[in-house]
């Protein structure tokens, strides 16, 4: 059924782009409608109804940010540890932004949904107070925030795609804003959450932090890490087959694409000298504790 819904909605999403038509209208009605369907997991864990699992697994739980292969990773995590060891609970995906913000903040919430074996959650985009991660796997994954600012311009400028309101807006909004000018309006919010990052997950005993930047330069080496701090046994055989599989190349950059560019120091060539001096003048701590300093 959740094929069938997939499949479905990709034919459909070229006639709901259009602000207002009664295409956009049908497609967001019948995608709420299907929506407790398709995250039929999430749908059971946020209204109390789904039952602890048997698997010995203990749960996983990861954070990133935006522009930073979170999509690929939620996959290639799922695929490590194996659906019968863990369920893989996309609330972020499930949830609109605006019920994001009310339960993600809501530790006494939380404690309910979060279950301590048996269950992949992520991915989280902010260091949110969830409660108990003592208890837990925790996986954060970050790159260069300068080049997630740089990336973040043209997904939503150019290439990300518009069937979500709030995306249609922001692309209205921003049309006219020079890349420059988008980076620094929003790096005040990215450097709170780096910073949340910082001083909250950062170094904690349960925490294993892995670089964007080093998944892309040896994707082999970053995979061993992340087996060994999960636990995983019997996995070099898998580690090999995900590595043929993944190849971190763009021939030709092309800013519609939505993997346009993997190269560490993209901002580099895309924004000012002045700007990125802003940037390294507001991030220097992160970069420092991150790794990022140079």
């Amino acid at each position: 059924m959740k094929k069938f819904i997939l499949k479905t909605q990709k034919k459909f999403e070229k006639y709901a782009t259009k602000d207002g038509s009664i295409g956009k209208r049908i497609y967001t009605a019948c995608l709420s409608a299907l929506r407790p369907v398709y995250f039929s997991d999430e749908f059971l864990l946020m209204n109390g109804l789904k039952r602890d699992s048997k698997s010995n697994q203990q749960s996983v739980i990861f954070f990133t940010v935006n522009k930073s292969a979170s999509t690929f990773i939620k996959k290639t995590v799922a695929s490590l540890i194996g659906k019968d060891n863990a369920s893989h609970i996309r609330l972020t995906a499930y949830l609109s932004p605006e019920k994001r913000e009310k339960y993600f903040n809501n530790p006494v919430f939380m404690k309910k949904v979060f279950k301590e074996k048996g269950f992949f959650y992520g991915s989280f985009m902010s260091p949110y107070p969830f409660p108990n991660l003592e208890k837990f796997k925790v996986l954060l994954v970050l790159r260069d925030p300068r080049d997630v600012l740089t990336s973040n311009y043209f997904s939503t400028l150019f290439n990300h795609p518009l069937t979500a309101n709030d995306m249609i807006e922001k692309r209205k909004k921003y049309a006219d804003y020079t890349i420059d000018q988008y980076v620094l309006e929003f790096a005040d919010d990215l450097h709170e959450r780096y910073k949340g990052y910082c001083d909250k997950l950062l170094h904690k005993e349960n925490v294993l932090f892995l670089k964007y930047e080093d998944m892309v330069a040896d994707f082999k080496s970053w995979l061993q890490k992340l087996v060994a701090y999960l636990e995983l046994k019997d996995k070099d055989k898998k580690i090999d087959e995900l590595v043929e599989a993944t190849k971190f190349r763009v021939e030709k950059e092309n800013k519609k694409s939505f993997v346009r560019n993997i190269t560490p120091g993209d901002h580099k060539n895309k924004l000012k000298p002045e700007t990125i001096a802003k940037l390294n003048d507001l991030f220097k701590n992160e970069l420092i504790q991150l790794g990022y300093n140079n």
